[in-house]
This record gives structure tokens, C-alpha cells and sequence, in this order.
């Protein structure tokens, strides 16, 4: 509970913070909590603190995770961002499986913690060769900065400006709430991300979209995964046999995205685990493999789409914006992992349907509505909210949450990345 508060906090804290600082100095930042707070969680002796420091843990997991998923995001171009994407999220079913090798081999908890905790030390590695994000850097009027970078990977590139005179630079930035020589504090520096996304209703509407999507992923992953005490004894090998099941999940959207934009491959992996969640209620409760199973594919197309979902927030929103939408998107998502215990254990025991009806419920709710969103398959991305919301770019419409209409183009095949 005290990690998932720590990155529910985190998530919002580091994700404004990142798009007012930077992605890297927030990466840093967060590496050193959890270098220092990790190996001291499996020290310290006294209950508080160690929830103390389980929660900095968290804190420090958001900052890592999503800072690095932005710079992904906006250093790759749209051919190579989805397999990018998928290829970030497929650590987690790997970290999994090591964590079930690790806790086999380290049976004391104090010990596992601390073997857990030293992996951090790698990320000093990471640290140093990752660079600032160049349209972060260009966004903050820092051009020099981005052109060396672009430069070092990329070799000489012209010296004339880029294509946005600096009037232009300071009209957007005061258009988004950004007045580079005005000395605010943190918070108000902190809320004007989310002021920009807020004060628009497009991006509003996405962020709406995106904040349901996100928790309702989580919700279902965690509800579902709490009932393994049901049906085996054995947690080592459950977990184990889940993480490796899980690998074909952040596979599949690679392999759907060949095929089908953003929009359509979401929509149709959230009804599909809609549809296993919700035949649960049509089978027999003494029938409980069948059940098990039924449950166990409706988390892996959730799983699936978990990875095509953090892809999708971070092509929606402009780069001004990006980390905060994606970080407090993933504070929505730690809502649903907080509350999950609640819904399998304390619904689950007035009714047993009552879970897997509710998650399948929200994740119908879910693949309807992310028909209404735009669809950002093979586009730039956008850096200020005029180039993401102005003409010629396709906004929310809640009339394509009905797909099935001729002219509906979105489920046909396409050859393009």
C-alpha cells in the first residue's frame, strides 16, 4: 500500500515536475531515492519507517519509469515508437519472472528487499548516457542545447534556426501558460502543465478518456491477479508461469499495431477482455477452472493493451504537456491498484461475480469511448497545444464511438507505420 501511495504521488509530483525541469534531471532524481531508499527499507528496523521508505521507493519508481518513457517517446520517430513503446513494457513480465527466482532463492524478506534493491545500481549507467529530450529542450527555448545533441547521434545538422522564429517560440509559450522570465514558485510552476491540459477542452476530453482508460487496466490486472491464493499453493511458480505468460501479451499489440492504428487496437482489446470478464456471470461457480481461465485471458488482453494505452497518452498530448498527461494518467492507474485488494477481497466475498463483472464493465465502458479519440498512428508529434489541436489535426468525436458505419476506415488493414 505505502509503494503504491508513493507512486500515485509520484506519478503527478514527477510527471508536472519533469515538464517545467526536465525529463533527465527528473530520471536522476529519482534514481538517487531509490538507490538510498531500497537497500535502507530492508535495514531499517522500526515498522513507519519502513513504510516510510517504501513509499519513497514509489515515489522514486514514477520518477524513473515515466520520465525515461517520455524521452522514449520523443526522441523515436513514428516508424520505430510503437515497437519502442511495446519493448519498454515488456520489462515488466521480466521483472516478474526474476523477482520469482529471487524470492525463491532469498526466502527471508529482508534479504530479497535488499537483493531487489541493488538492481537500482544499473541505472547509474543509464543515467549517464541518456541525454535530455531534444523537443523538451527547444520547447524551453534552449536550441543550442537540443542542436549539440541532435548532433552527437545524429552528426552536423544546418545552423539555421529551426523553422519557428523565437516571436513565434514566446507567442506560443505565453498562449500555453509559459512566461520563461516570470519567477513563480514550484507549485505554480508545477500547475501550469496542468492548466494547459485542463483549460482546453480537446486535450480535456482526451485526458478524461485516457484517466478511465488507465485505471480501469490496472483495476482489472490486479483484482484479477489477488486470486491466486484460490487456486494454488504454489506463489513461486504462479508467479513465475504470470510473468512469462505475460511476454506474448506485450508482444501481441506490436503484431495488432502492424495492422491497426492506436485507436481501433485499444478499443478492441478492452471489449474483448470486457467479453471474458462478463461471460464469467454465464458460467456455473463450482465450474472454477473454468473460470480461472476465462479470468486469466481476460487479464491477458488487458495486459495487452496496457502497453498499446501508455503509447497512445504519450502521442495525444503535445510535448509542453506530455509528461504531466502521462504521469497523472498513471496516477488514475495507481488508483485502480489501491483499491483492487477491496474489490476482489471485500466484493468478491459478497459476490463472486461481483469483481470480474465490475472490470469488465468499466473496460466495455473503456474500448467505447477510446473510439472517440483521434488517432495518432504514423503523425509527428506536436509540441504546443496550436500545433496539436489546430487544422488538420483530427480531434475527439464521440460519434466514432459507433464504428460499424460505412466509411469507418479505422478496422481496415493498412500498410502504413
Amino acid at each position: 500500500m505505502a509503494f503504491s501511495l508513493g507512486k500515485l504521488m509520484g506519478s503527478g509530483i514527477f510527471g508536472v515536475y519533469a515538464d517545467k525541469s526536465g525529463r533527465r534531471r527528473t530520471f536522476i532524481i529519482g534514481i538517487i531515492l531509490q538507490i538510498l531508499s531500497g537497500p535502507a527499507s530492508a535495514l531499517v528496523p522500526w515498522f513507519w519507517g519502513y513504510m516510510g521508505l517504501r513509499w519513497i521507493t514509489g515515489l522514486s519508481s514514477a520518477a524513473v519509469g515515466y520520465s525515461s518513457l517520455t524521452i522514449l517517446t520523443e526522441v523515436s520517430g513514428s516508424r520505430h515508437r510503437q515497437w519502442l513503446g511495446i519493448a519498454f513494457n515488456a520489462g515488466y513480465p521480466i521483472g516478474t519472472a526474476i523477482l520469482a527466482g529471487l524470492a525463491y532463492q532469498f526466502r527471508d524478506w529482508r534479504n530479497l528487499q535488499m537483493a531487489i534493491s541493488l538492481g537500482s545500481l544499473l541505472l547509474i549507467i543509464h543515467a549517464c548516457l541518456m541525454p535530455e529530450s531534444p523537443r523538451w529542450l527547444i520547447t524551453q527555448n534552449r536550441r543550442e542545447e537540443a542542436r549539440k545533441i541532435i548532433e552527437k547521434y545524429y552528426g552536423p545538422v544546418p545552423t539555421t534556426p529551426v523553422p519557428m522564429s523565437m516571436s513565434s517560440d514566446q507567442r506560443n509559450n505565453k498562449q500555453n501558460g509559459i512566461h520563461e522570465e516570470k519567477k513563480e514558485n514550484f507549485i505554480q510552476r508545477n500547475m501550469k502543465s496542468l492548466r494547459i491540459l485542463f483549460s482546453n477542452s480537446e486535450l480535456r476530453k482526451r485526458l478524461i478518456i485516457m484517466y478511465l482508460s488507465w485505471l480501469t487496466s490496472s483495476l482489472s490486472y490486479y483484482a484479477i491477479a489477488l486470486n491466486a491464493d484460490n487456486f494454488t499453493d504454489n506463489h513461486y511458480l504462479y508467479v513465475l508461469i504470470m510473468g512469462f505468460t505475460e511476454i506474448p501479451a506485450y508482444i501481441i499489440p506490436s503484431i495488432i499495431l502492424m495492422f491497426l492504428g492506436r485507436r481501433a487496437a485499444g478499443s478492441l482489446l478492452y471489449i474483448l477482455g470486457a467479453v471474458c470478464l462478463l461471460c464469467i456471470l454465464a458460467i456455473p461457480q463450482d465450474l472454477t477452472g473454468a473460470i480461472m481461465g476465462v479470468a486469466l485471458t481476460g487479464r491477458f488482453t488487458l495486459s495487452a493493451v496496457y502497453g498499446i494505452v501508455i503509447l497512445y497518452t504519450s502521442e495525444l498530448f503535445p510535448t509542453v504537456a506530455r509528461n504531466s498527461a502521462v504521469g497523472t494518467s498513471c496516477v488514475m492507474a495507481h488508483v485502480g491498484t489501491i483499491i483492487a485488494p477491496y474489490v476482489s477481497d471485500l466484493l468478491g466475498s459478497v459476490a463472486w461475480w461481483a469483481p470480474s463483472t465490475i472490470c469488465g464493465s468499466l473496460a466495455l465502458v473503456s474500448g467505447i469511448l477510446c473510439l472517440g479519440l483521434p488517432e495518432t498512428r504514423g503523425r509527428g508529434l506536436a509540441d504546443t497545444v496550436e500545433e496539436e489541436t489546430g487544422e488538420g489535426r483530427e480531434n475527439t468525436s464521440f460519434k466514432k464511438c459507433f464504428p460499424f458505419y460505412s466509411g469507418n476506415k479505422e478496422f481496415q488493414p493498412s500498410s502504413n507505420n
